[in-house]
């Protein structure tokens, strides 16, 4: 282990040469053991395979999820997959295993989260044909469980460069698709309490603290409480909750899309989805991209308007946001006079 010091730049490292093998990880934490950006990063050999042996899953601490898995699977090489699961350790692998196609685990998932998915599976994405990864099997171990995906090959569309918009109404389908059959089977879908929770149960309070910090103005603060208001008026519709363009794949042969990790499903507010895809778009390309329908465009606006204040510094007090302020309004009014006039 290696001591970084940092500079008055930013920057975090060290000098020094590492001694690395095929298939060893980096991980770069504070003195309180979290991780940095880009950490952990997996060393593979430029002479070597992507795919990693089994044999190393026994000598190697991150891979002991591995090194536990049931003799039944035979499984002979694997690529790492990392992120927050419950160990904080490797979130997943692609297998390969002998005579069969490769396939994709994720461990140490909670009992209730896993029960969540199969029931959305079981409800929705298998009989609706939503485009999702199989889920082929579920393996208790200890206290969590393994689940096996059928691989999808793909590219996510946030690394597909210039033109991944093109991509959108391939996705906007799917959650089309995603809505009707949630509509269909609302009664149906139980979801119970986990610790995967869509972003929007603390999108709202980061906003309002944000504004609070900054000074907000009382047009600010007030249309920040319209802005609560319209969305309890939104219809909520069964969603992916989680809709970032890294859980989106992208197979670009057959010109197909695959959405993953469904661990977030619920039935959110119109347009939720949408504008955590569109996620960094400035809103005058995000409303060509949404759903054609008054209500979706108003649902994507509003969160929109939202991520907007997050990630732009002073978006409020902005020329930017006062135009998307109007254009939220009048969507709107025109969604106000159509519920009463349909009544």
């Amino acid at each position: 282990m290696k001591k970084a010091g940092h500079s008055l730049s930013g920057n975090v490292g060290f000098r020094g040469q590492l001694a690395l093998e095929h298939g060893d990880i980096v991980r770069i934490v504070t003195d309180k053991g979290v991780s940095l950006r880009n950490s952990p990063w997996l060393y593979k050999h430029p002479e070597q395979s992507d795919w990693l042996p089994m044999a190393i899953s026994h000598h190697h601490a991150e891979y002991k999820a591995l090194a536990r898995l049931p003799d039944q699977l035979s499984v002979e090489r694997f690529k790492p997959l990392f992120g927050l699961s419950a160990e904080r350790q490797m979130a997943g692998a692609v297998l390969n295993v002998a005579n069969q196609a490769p396939v994709m685990a994720r461990f140490d998932v909670e009992p209730t989260a896993h029960s969540n998915v199969k029931q959305l599976y079981d409800k929705v994405i298998t009989p609706s044909r939503i485009a999702a990864p199989p889920l082929l099997d579920a393996i208790s171990q200890d206290k969590h469980v393994i689940q096996i995906f059928a691989f999808q090959p793909g590219t996510t569309l946030d690394k597909m460069g210039s033109g991944w918009e093109s991509w959108v109404p391939l996705v906007m389908a799917q959650l089309l698709t995603l809505q009707q059959a949630g509509e269909a089977r609302r009664s149906a879908l139980k979801r119970r309490s986990s610790r995967f929770k869509s972003l929007l149960h603390r999108l709202f309070p980061s906003v309002f603290f944000q504004a609070l910090r900054g000074g907000g103005s009382k047009l600010e603060l007030s249309f920040f409480i319209f802005l609560m208001r319209v969305t309890a008026r939104l219809p909520r519709v069964l969603s992916h909750g989680d809709l970032h363009r890294n859980n989106v794949l992208i197979d670009t042969q057959r010109r197909q899309v695959a959405l993953v990790d469904w661990d977030r499903w619920a039935y959110l507010p119109l347009g939720f989805d949408a504008a955590l895809l569109l996620r960094g778009l400035p809103w005058g390309e995000v409303e060509p991209l949404a759903v054609k329908r008054v209500d979706q465009q108003l649902g994507t606006l509003v969160f929109t308007y939202l991520f907007q204040c997050l990630d732009v510094a002073h978006f409020m007090r902005s020329e930017e946001a006062a135009l998307l302020r109007a254009r939220i309004y009048t969507l709107y009014q025109q969604v106000k006079l159509r519920s009463d006039t349909s009544q």
